[in-house]
């Protein structure tokens, strides 16, 4: 478990450093709030590039909790994380061991 957890500490910077780039760059170019907009799954596989598509909204309140992320349906991992929300192309986990960051 706690090699699990070490390997999802190293990759989520990665992740959450390409979407939170992401949610104010489509911010500021004014994407339309219905427009799906890519994310990278924030999942523990550092191979792992997979594309999420949702709001931007929808991503923004999903992670606003510091222990939520977002990953694709089959990428949860149950020994680090919790499945607090399903949607159909998209799940969102808590991760109470890891914080996206300081509360």
């Amino acid at each position: 478990m706690q090699e699990r957890i070490h390997r999802a500490e190293q990759n989520e910077p990665a992740f959450q450093s390409s979407n939170h780039r992401r949610s104010p760059a489509e911010r500021a170019g004014q994407t339309p709030s219905e427009e799906p907009v890519q994310f990278v799954c924030e999942c523990d596989d550092p191979a792992c590039w997979k594309a999420i598509e949702l709001r931007l909204g929808e991503y923004e309140q999903a992670v606003s909790p510091v222990d939520r992320f977002l990953v694709a349906p089959g990428h949860e991992d149950p020994a680090v994380e919790l499945v607090v929300e399903e949607h159909d192309a998209y799940l969102v986990v808590s991760k109470p061991s890891l914080r996206r960051r300081s509360a």
